[in-house]
């Protein structure tokens, strides 16, 4: 476990949640006693490229429809945060949280831009980076039980799959239950990446990358014949050459070229072990010839 301090003596779970709360209360007295509205800038819509609000990618995140909405998202935070945050460090979570949302958003201005008369082009709420929390901590322990709706335990593997085909099937089949199912779907996918491609290692997509690279060209490369498996021992196949390319009608110098330095390239390559016995047969040969000059 990892211990950070952020000099308040409070872990980054619980500044998170506070961040959430205080941000819903300001939120709730602006509207009440101001008649403003932090949403009308703050949530997440088509402003982010058409007038360049790039704010919202972040401030989306803490803003609240109700107080039910903020009550399952922190206790989402809370309860999956924890561990996270214990696992690899406060900071990391916060990060894991906002980039989480901010894949997730992106991918439901996506969908919004693509269909908009599906998809809602607005919308608030820290549950996509709380999916990214669920993802990781599935992946990361399968076996672990969680209650499902507070009620039936269930394994962890089954929520992040039933959390994956929930929100795939309401993106390519939208609803009109208010919930940016395509920002939920883009927050897990975003923690099973991160996961899968070793980020809770300490390794990268580079490394990743690299991996399956070498993986591939070793697939790729020529597999020994089973006839040439070690210790078996073969007799030499000969093929009629033309006249012209006999040994005994070539020159010392196109003798040596053709016949003599492939068997020297492969005596540097595999060893002299290697060679056949007309291939030692030609270097006899070849030696004879220079003996003789």
């Amino acid at each position: 476990m990892r211990e950070e301090d952020n000099g308040t003596g409070l872990s980054w779970t619980v500044m998170l949640l506070i961040a959430l709360v205080v941000v819903f209360a300001a939120e709730a007295i602006a509207e009440a006693y101001m008649g403003l509205s932090l949403q009308q800038n703050g949530a997440l819509s088509e402003k982010v490229w058409r007038s360049g609000w790039v704010w919202q990618l972040v401030t989306f995140q803490f803003l609240h429809g109700n107080f039910p909405h903020l009550f399952f998202n922190g206790l989402g935070v809370w309860m999956f945060g924890r561990p996270i945050e214990a696992a690899f460090g406060g900071r990391r979570m916060v990060g894991l949280w906002l980039t989480g949302g901010l894949v997730g958003g992106l991918l439901q201005l996506g969908v919004s831009a693509a269909f908009p008369n599906q998809f809602s082009s607005e919308m608030v709420g820290a549950s996509a980076g709380v999916m990214t929390f669920l993802a990781i901590f599935c992946r990361l322990e399968p076996d672990a039980r969680i209650l499902l709706a507070l009620i039936v335990p269930v394994p962890a593997r089954f929520l992040f799959y039933l959390s994956v085909g929930v929100a795939l099937f309401f993106t390519l089949v939208p609803s009109r239950d208010g919930v940016a199912h395509a920002a939920h779907l883009g927050g897990l996918l975003f923690g099973w990446f991160w996961v899968q491609v070793g980020y809770h290692r300490g390794e990268g997509l580079w490394n990743r990358l690299s991996e399956w690279w070498h993986q591939w060209r070793l697939e790729r490369r020529p597999r020994p014949s089973p006839a040439a498996a070690p210790g078996r021992i073969l007799k030499p196949t000969f093929r009629s050459k033309p006249v012209a390319e006999r040994p005994e009608a070539l020159s010392d110098a196109e003798f040596i070229a053709r016949e003599v330095d492939p068997i020297l390239d492969k005596i540097a390559r595999d060893g002299i072990a290697s060679l056949t016995p007309a291939e030692r047969k030609t270097l006899e040969d070849a030696r004879q010839k220079v003996a003789r000059r």
